[in-house]
């Protein structure tokens, strides 16, 4: 008699803490997408309007205005640097990343682990002494203001990542299955070409869109390691353009986070289920 009502009570728990748990998520996804609304907001309003008291949310007389600025000749070089830049990166990283997993999984020796732990430590390693590393080494080989130098610098920033995601693809790979091809006269280079890339394929798309936005996101090292805005990206042009002016144009600047915005999102909405896929697996069998 004492069992049903400890199977309700029990049900009603789990329920209750279902909905307070999807009611912490709705909060904190309002939190989460305030900033972007205002962002948002303020890119379709005039100057005037930006510091009107009380504030407005939806705007009173929408402009486009502010988006002919995020057009501009300048703005446009800007962001053609960060999709070469971005682009070149997130090749390189995820080429040389699943080369070097692909050698560290299958090395059978105590030594990987340490080479692994080698990787993920090197992510520790203070930002501003890589950069000034970086910085005199490409200063001497007459590499600075170039596409090179900032594409150098964005690879090791991310190329430990790249290492440990895609070892766990390697990882869930048997050793049965290259040493059966190897005994039916395939070569190394068929192996890797018909077996291997295949089931990391999920990897590779995560590896490239998580080096893609980390690169068109990053500002330290495009700063530093371009000296001439013919040749900045976007983070970087956008700040020193906005503080040479001496001067806070919000809408236009909120036009311009608004624009450069749009490409990271087409990105991650194309290539999202192999992207939550590949970051999944990766990091289980990693």
């Amino acid at each position: 008699m004492t069992i049903a009502p400890s199977v309700e009570m029990f049900d009603l728990r789990r329920r209750s803490a279902q909905v307070a748990g999807y009611v912490v998520m709705a909060g904190s996804l309002i939190v989460l997408q305030f900033p972007l609304a205002w962002l948002l907001a303020t890119a379709f309003k005039s100057r005037g309007e930006v510091f009107s008291v009380p504030p407005t949310w939806i705007p009173r007389e929408p402009t486009l205005e502010p988006f002919a600025y995020a057009f501009s000749p300048i703005m446009l070089r800007f962001f053609f640097n960060s999709v070469v830049i971005a682009a070149a990166t997130a090749f390189t990283s995820t080429l040389i990343g699943a080369c070097t997993a692909y050698v560290v999984a299958r090395l059978r020796h105590w030594s990987s682990n340490m080479l692994m732990v080698f990787f993920l430590c090197s992510l520790a390693f203070p930002l501003p002494l890589l950069m000034i590393t970086l910085y005199l080494t490409l200063s001497r080989l007459g590499l600075i203001d170039t596409y090179f130098a900032v594409i150098i610098g964005h690879v090791v920033l991310t190329l430990p990542v790249v290492i440990w995601l895609l070892k766990g693809f390697v990882d869930s790979l048997p050793v049965e299955v290259e040493e059966a091809a190897y005994v039916e006269g395939a070569s190394l280079f068929r192996i890797i070409w018909s077996i291997v890339i295949p089931i990391m394929r999920p990897g590779f798309t995560a590896a490239a869109i998580y080096v893609f936005v980390t690169s068109w996101n990053e500002f330290i090292f495009g700063l530093t390691f371009t000296t001439s805005s013919s040749m900045r990206p976007l983070p970087a042009g956008i700040a020193l353009l906005f503080l040479q002016e001496f001067q806070y144009q919000w809408p236009q600047m909120m036009a311009v986070a608004t624009t450069a915005t749009v490409p990271i999102l087409v990105l991650f909405l194309a290539f999202q289920k192999h992207f939550v896929e590949g970051v999944t697996v990766g990091a289980v069998k990693g």
